[in-house]
């Protein structure tokens, strides 16, 4: 086994970003199952697809502590208990997530001082960004749906197409 790279900090902090990333995974594929259940297919989708880009995130981690000299652990994953009420309150989860994980990632991007992990986490700082900001969006929009089915209904459409 070749010695690793990452100091035993760096290695637990990328290990807490796994942690992160499976939990956000997780909590999307309980909300997809969720939204199918109630029958917004097109968030369904969505959330599958939001679940199927965390485990990549999660799989960037694992093969950078790897290419390190690691070997990247994987922490336990509590379950999802969120059953969102609406529309509303699924991509309200998803905004607070995706919130929270911009959050972790640009204080941790201002403190590094590992210049390949500092690279790494540019990134993730870049597409969390990018989240948020697609998250405040769709609930901009499901603002002005409000409770008018028609609406919901061609939103949750419109995330399928």
């Amino acid at each position: 086994m070749k010695q690793s790279l990452l100091t035993p900090e760096y290695k637990a902090k990328i290990e807490v970003a796994i942690g992160k990333e499976l939990e956000a995974s997780n909590s999307y594929k309980h909300i997809a199952n969720y939204m199918d259940g109630v029958g917004y297919f097109g968030a369904g989708a969505f959330f599958r697809k939001e679940s199927k880009d965390e485990l990549k995130h999660y799989q960037l981690w694992v093969d950078f502590v790897n290419d390190r000299g690691g070997i990247a652990n994987v922490p336990a994953v509590p379950a999802c208990d969120c059953m969102p009420a609406s529309l509303m309150e699924a991509f309200f989860i998803y905004y607070n997530m995706e919130k929270a994980l911009g959050d972790f990632y640009n204080e941790w991007f201002m403190e590094c001082e590992d210049a390949p992990i500092h690279q790494r986490l540019l990134f993730f700082v870049e597409t969390q960004t990018a989240s948020i900001g697609e998250a405040g969006d769709m609930l901009a929009t499901l603002t002005q749906c409000g409770e008018d089915r028609g609406a919901l209904l061609l939103f949750d459409k419109e995330l399928n197409g």
